[in-house]
């Protein structure tokens, strides 16, 4: 059957309506096609111009020296171009290490002003990263892992100190890590065998000769993985202290269950450093820092100062590394470098802050298998019968920093002592009184209860130089730390132990009586509220019999 025939009115309405169905069609074809085009275009900035001009490289090998200018502040206060350096990957004119006989580095040639000098590289203040590695298997993954995670890889200078036998994997350009290759110009690895090494001091004595002037320096382990955009944290993690000799350092929290796939730190808590007690045999017993508390700041959006420096992750003004730099004559230390840079560094006018938020994590060997093989230096000493001089070395590392008052100057290697020793800015018995360091008995209060409340960055902050050049500690020479400690505990430790105790007696039950005894121990409340704390571990004992 055939459809019955319409009328003109009808077919002059049909027709109209195929028009301008076909012209709709049109429309949103041609829309379609303006938006695919829109999403490629925004995908290829984001997956491609983006990263290229993160990581400073180019898929062009003619393009592969040159850094990308990418538009940041400069430094707010400093603005003296630092002199051009020499190529990183060797340039460096060399001299013969009197004890070692290796060919080192010569130490660079400062200018008088270091605080005005910043060095830039397309705007960018320089980070110089320093990495000693000893066998290690993820020197390149923590290198590739800095320049991948950086938001402006072209300002990074890093001097890798590789301590390696006959098979070890390079921490330079490889196949696995093809980032190396891109950025070898910004690479300079510093070659020594294996069965030379003495351990980490001297290690990281070389790296510190093969600073350039940077406008920043950072020290970490050769086992770190970093954080998106690590390099623009720390910078204003730093300018926000307002304090020219700040360095923020601490013992770094795990990497398991830190970094999310997208590189973003899943940490909300910080490591600070609070905790030390002496070790070792006499007369060299030296402070060791011990493990740190890490909790959720209680201050916030500023790094808070702590009394301590910790050598697997350190980051402040490039000065720091020059002024301080590691001894050359400490072979076989492995605990020790640390109270030995930190109070140097004190003495230099230095002050140590706690970072506010984590951008670098540690790969521990308790929670990775795969770093329970990795080799230790000792067994360098051991192939080459060498006998051990570390006694020797921890000597000579407390005398320096008047740490061993019972040492005489017959007693230890006082090489180059006005170099390696304590700075003239501060009085390093000022450090011991403040701080509650006992050199003579050998015995160090725990700081946490001034550091980690929030009491010494409250109380100190205010005496920061008017220059912004440290904390002006002849303003401190008063202060009493234990008094602050104690109304500390009054004010906020106690009231709270005492009410948790009160509670746990109400509810007679064995967790409370636990956990309350616990907070009181913490507030040392026993020795204000005694017959509370003897009551409720009475009742406890009633449990258990």
């Amino acid at each position: 059957r055939t459809m019955p025939r319409r009328s003109f009115a009808e077919r002059y309405k049909a027709d109209k309506r195929r028009k301008k169905k076909r012209g709709g069609l049109a429309c949103v074809v041609i829309a379609g096609t303006v938006a695919c085009w829109a999403v490629f275009a925004l995908a290829a900035v984001k997956y491609v111009v983006r990263p290229l001009l993160r990581s400073g490289s180019t898929p062009s090998p003619q393009a592969k020296e040159e850094t990308p200018v990418v538009e940041a502040p400069r430094e707010a206060v400093k603005t003296e171009e630092a002199p051009r350096r020499e190529n990183l990957r060797g340039a460096a004119e060399t001299e013969v290490d009197r004890r070692t006989g290796l060919t080192v580095p010569k130490f660079w040639t400062a200018p008088d002003e270091l605080e005005s000098l910043v060095d830039h590289v397309d705007g960018h203040p320089t980070i110089f990263l320093m990495v000693a590695s000893y066998r290690d298997f993820q020197c390149p993954e923590t290198v590739s892992s800095a320049l991948s995670r950086a938001e402006v890889a072209g300002r990074l200078k890093i001097a890798v100190v590789e301590q390696n036998a006959e098979g070890d994997a390079p921490c330079s350009c490889q196949p696995d890590y093809p980032l190396l290759c891109d950025h070898a110009s910004q690479i300079w690895v510093y070659k020594m065998n294996a069965q030379d090494a003495t351990g980490p001091v001297f290690a990281r004595h070389v790296g510190s000769r093969m600073y350039r002037g940077e406008a920043f320096a950072m020290q970490v382990d050769a086992h770190v993985q970093f954080v998106s955009g690590w390099d623009r944290s720390l910078i204003e993690q730093w300018r926000a202290t307002g304090n020219e000799m700040a360095v923020l350092s601490t013992y770094l929290t795990d990497v398991q269950d830190s970094i999310d796939q997208t590189g973003a730190s899943l940490r909300k808590t910080r490591p600070i450093m609070c905790n030390s007690d002496f070790e070792g045999r006499p007369p060299a017993r030296y402070l060791r820092h011990n493990a740190q508390p890490e909790e959720a700041p209680v201050i916030h959006g500023v790094p808070m100062l702590q009394p301590f420096w910790a050598a697997g992750f350190s980051f402040g003004r490039g000065h720091f590394v020059h002024r301080v730099p590691y001894d050359c004559c400490l072979p076989m230390v492995f605990m020790g470098e640390e109270i030995s840079i930190g109070i140097r560094g004190w003495t230099h006018g230095y002050d140590f802050y706690a970072p506010q938020a984590s951008v670098v994590f540690h790969e521990y060997a308790q929670h990775s298998r795969r770093r329970r093989g990795v080799p230790k230096f000792w067994e360098a000493a051991a192939r080459k019968s060498r006998p051990s001089s570390a006694q020797a070395s921890l000597k000579r590392l407390t005398a320096l920093v008047k740490m061993a008052p019972d040492l005489s100057p017959d007693d230890y290697d006082a090489t180059q002592a006005d170099r390696y020793g304590l700075g003239t800015k501060r009085d390093v018995a000022e450090f011991y009184r403040i701080f509650l360091v006992d050199v003579v008995n050998k015995r160090a209060t725990q700081l946490c209860k001034f550091v980690k409340t929030g009491v010494m960055t409250r109380d100190f902050t205010r005496h920061l130089r008017p220059d912004g050049r440290g904390i002006d500690y002849a303003k401190l020479a008063d202060y009493d730390t234990a008094a602050a400690i104690e109304n500390e505990l009054n004010t906020n430790w106690r009231p709270r132990a005492v009410q948790a105790l009160t509670n746990a007696l109400e509810k007679n039950a064995v967790g409370w009586l636990q956990n309350a005894l616990d907070v009181a121990k913490r507030a040392e409340l026993e020795a204000t509220e005694p017959d509370l704390v003897a009551q409720a571990r009475q009742a406890l004992r009633a449990f258990e019999v």
